[in-house]
């Protein structure tokens, strides 16, 4: 087998896609970008300004500064007229907080309890959305510069004019000269999902390079997992830039890209799971080599090559794969090619229009900055009140957090004033940036420990490269700003590394003013570590949100959208033609994956750093079961569903929708849907195919459903149908071979009923409960847990099965509810 050595040129090209790949959409880097151009411009800006006005130009520049970067770190407005609101928000609460703290500077108690006030409400505030998270930001950090530049308040019209010149500047700047276009961004981000796609194929061909059992081998293992994982987030951020303003086109170009997407997703998953020997044939591995290389027309040539040439089922099934994806490729390149060229962000708020509700493209996910959301959604629900006419009954994530902010901020004042009654400010800088970005106790904690260990490596480089650059304006300012771009590059990579060169920066910055000290820089260390372990101590033991409860509720929130594309599934193959997006309602599941994912991982480990296997073991279900979801979901459109399938979608929508709700699943319930769908799981076509993905659903999810033997004992679960597959209501009746009577129910809404008799063959009797179509009955095996097909009762015109039933229905019928529930009537 002949293996091909890469060449200088295309180690090159491998390094710029796994920098490609490693930031989707260059988000981090344009951002960053633009923050340092930012920050330069108004520096100069305000700079100008002040000589020309006769000002001294150090509280100006430095305020300007401020503006900026916090307009481009903070403004996540998805339109122009959005983010210049905010903008302007911005400026208001900034000012606010800067008057509060001249209105109380002389008086040293109020000023410090108004310190307390403006935290809490900079924290409180963030309910109502992200431009009163930036505004809250807004007035801490007024307060906090203007104890950090000791303003006065004769000087605050000179400041209100300095920060109106820092906004309209940076208006200018990022809304005129420099407006991000939604649709570079979402072609950048496809271009990452393709580095990526090409990583997984170069991983694919590593791993077959080394033998089973090795070292190398399980690292392999573990990298193509890791590398699935992000492939998955890729395509959901990707799903999110496409609900925009001016992403592409319209809705249907969106619906394109999704689907191309989702499709590209599948097959290169089955593809990285290629039978053995299916690489041992040279063209199958050039398929391969071409993906890795990112060469997309060599793809599609060379799979073409494998099917003519080669009979193996092993690569025949890997070419058919390559070619999907590039097929998606194509789909997704000439959807994107259809939108405007001088498409810009300038929809109005809240998307482009539509003709018609059910047109509107509606993303899986809303992207905070380009970037998937945090914990704090899933964490929200967890703290909703639970009683909706007494909503004091739970506080909501927002109060707590403003509740621990404020006594982290009144401890860390007592204790850092302590220490320098200048300086105290440092220690409440941890406490409160300790819950910015964080949702629970290990978020928390974690923030804090980056801070101090952030702070002790910047305080370390800052000694030693300030005596080295000296206070020369024109050598330390490029370090500032490069200190700031490496900062904000690295900040959704590493905190701690984005605090090191934080303190690097504040380092150069003392120099300048000419207060550079060790002492000073040790003193900034101590005030950091303070604040740091009072905001983790805190958040254990006021309010705490347990990392494990909020783990939990993002389990539930899979849960909940696992029933939710079930329950699509199920719809879909009981009227076939068109139906929801079963697309839309997996990449909804996506997104609580990785909720799940995120809230779960710092379970994996213990406080003494062991492996969980159990957290472990349950995550990698979690990630099965999403993906078998997605596959099935693919495989139910356009499919016409046999009462076997549509009786084992409908019992693991109805399972899961149990869990969700805190019912017990008994042990043994996927059991018995995974028997159902074996017979049809054997058989040829698309149906035989999602039979297959169905039973490995089941087959994953006792992990995240079953709770033991514990629970009442399963019922026999079925559903009737009537002649065009629309639940029907009617009387189940079950019979034993002596005349008696076991069980009698009527149908819910969807058709359900469950019937609880001993194991054995029994006759059961569906007479429907108005005139037309004809009774059911059969001869059939019950027993607990059995999922039965469904019933579909006969059209009037069709000759009716004889029922033989023996003796008189005796007794009333139990109701079932809507999903199966039992109620006695």
């Amino acid at each position: 087998m002949q293996r091909t050595v890469p060449t200088a040129s295309d180690r090159l090209l491998r390094a710029r896609d796994r920098f490609v790949a490693s930031d989707p959409g260059l988000v981090r880097l344009v951002s960053a970008v633009r923050a340092v151009l930012a920050i330069a411009s108004t520096l100069g800006v305000e700079y100008l300004v002040a000589t020309t006005t006769g000002t001294p130009p150090l509280v100006p520049m430095m305020l300007g500064a401020v503006v900026a970067m916090l307009a481009s770190f903070g403004i996540f407005d998805a339109t122009r007229a959005g983010q210049a609101v905010t903008l302007c928000f911005l400026a208001l609460s900034m000012l606010a907080g800067m008057g509060v703290a001249l209105l109380v500077d002389r008086n040293r108690l109020a000023s410090l309890t108004a310190f307390v006030v403006v935290v809490f409400v900079a924290v409180w505030v963030r309910r109502f959305g992200l431009r009163y998270f930036v505004c809250g930001m807004g007035g801490f950090m007024g307060y906090f510069f203007a104890l950090f530049l000791s303003l006065r308040p004769e000087m605050l019209p000179g400041v209100a004019f300095v920060v109106a010149v820092a906004i309209v500047w940076v208006m200018l700047l990022t809304l005129v000269l420099l407006p991000i276009r939604n649709d570079r961004v979402l072609r950048r981000m496809l271009r990452s999902f393709e580095a990526r796609l090409a990583g997984l194929a170069g991983t694919v061909l590593a791993l077959d390079g080394h033998a089973p059992g090795t070292t190398e081998r399980e690292r392999a293992e573990a990298r193509l997992a890791s590398l699935l994982v992000r492939v998955n987030e890729a395509a959901l951020v990707i799903d999110g830039q496409l609900g925009t303003p001016a992403a592409v086109a319209d809705d249907d170009a969106a619906r394109i890209v999704r689907r191309a997407v989702f499709d590209a997703e599948l097959a290169v998953t089955a593809l990285t799971r290629v039978g053995p020997g299916a690489l041992d044939c040279d063209d199958a591995r050039a398929v391969l080599t071409a993906l890795h290389g990112g060469r997309w027309d060599a793809v599609r040539e060379r799979a073409g090559r494998v099917a003519d040439r080669v009979a193996a089922p092993g690569p025949r099934r890997l070419a058919v794969d390559a070619t999907v994806l590039a097929d998606a490729r194509a789909d997704w390149t000439a959807a994107l090619d259809t939108a405007p060229e001088g498409a810009l962000g300038t929809a109005p708020e809240g998307g482009p229009a539509t003709v018609g509700e059910a047109a509107a493209f509606a993303p899986a996910v809303q992207l905070f900055g380009g970037n998937l959301p945090g914990s704090a959604g899933t964490v929200t629900r967890l703290h909703r009140p639970p009683d909706p006419g007494r909503p004091a009954s739970r506080l909501s994530l927002t109060t707590r957090q403003a509740v621990q902010v404020a006594v982290a901020t009144a401890v860390a004042i007592a204790v850092g004033d302590a220490l320098s009654e200048q300086r105290y400010y440092w220690a409440v800088l941890a406490a409160f940036i300790a819950f910015t970005g964080t949702a629970t106790v290990a978020e928390t904690v974690r923030k804090a420990a980056h801070r101090i260990v952030g702070t002790m490596i910047g305080l370390v480089g800052a000694i030693a490269l300030v005596p080295v650059l000296g206070p020369d304006v024109a050598v330390v300012l490029p370090v500032i700003l490069l200190s700031i771009f490496g900062a904000l590059y690295l900040f959704r990579l590493s905190y701690a590394l984005m605090i090191f060169f934080i303190t690097l920066m504040l380092g150069e910055l003392y120099a300048l003013l000419g207060t550079f000290t060790v002492d000073l820089m040790v003193l900034r260390l101590e005030e950091t570590v303070v604040g740091g372990l009072i905001g983790c101590a805190v958040s254990v033991l006021v309010l705490p949100t347990r990392t494990r409860s909020a783990a939990d509720e993002a389990r539930r929130g899979l849960l909940d959208a696992l029933a939710e594309l079930l329950g699509t599934v199920d719809r879909a193959l009981r009227r076939p033609g068109p139906c929801e997006d079963l697309r839309a309602g997996a990449r909804a599941l996506d997104a609580a994956l990785h909720q799940t994912l995120l809230l779960g991982r710092p379970l994996t480990r213990t406080w003494l750093g062991s492996t969980h296997r159990d957290v472990v073991h349950g995550l990698t279900a979690c990630t099965a079961v999403a993906e078998h979801a997605r596959r099935l979901a693919r495989s139910a459109e356009g499919v016409s569903g046999t009462p076997a399938l549509t009786a084992g979608c409908a019992r693991l929508a109805q399972l899961t929708a149990d869990a969700v709700a805190g019912r017990p699943v008994p042990a043994g319930s996927c059991a018995a849907v995974l028997d159902l769908l074996i017979g049809p799981a054997g058989g040829t076509g698309r149906g035989a195919a999602l039979a297959r993905e169905a039973g490995l659903l089941a087959a994953e999810l006792p992990a995240l459903l079953e709770t033991g033997d514990d629970g009442p004992a399963p019922a026999t679960v079925g559903r009737v149908r009537g002649p065009d597959g629309a639940p029907a209501a009617a009387t189940v009746t079950v019979v034993d071979g002596a005349g008696r009577q076991l069980d009698r129910v009527t149908t819910g809404d969807d058709g359900g009923f469950a019937v609880r008799v001993p194991a054995g063959t029994h006759l059961l009797v569906a007479a429907p409960a108005v005139a037309g179509p004809a009774p059911y009955g059969e001869h059939v095996h019950l027993g607990p847990g059995t999922v039965l097909p469904d019933v579909v009762l006969a059209a009037p015109a069709s000759r009716p099965v004889p029922v033989t039933a023996q003796g008189p229905a005796r007794g009333p019928a139990r109701v079932v509810g809507r999903r199966g529930c039992l109620t006695h009537g």
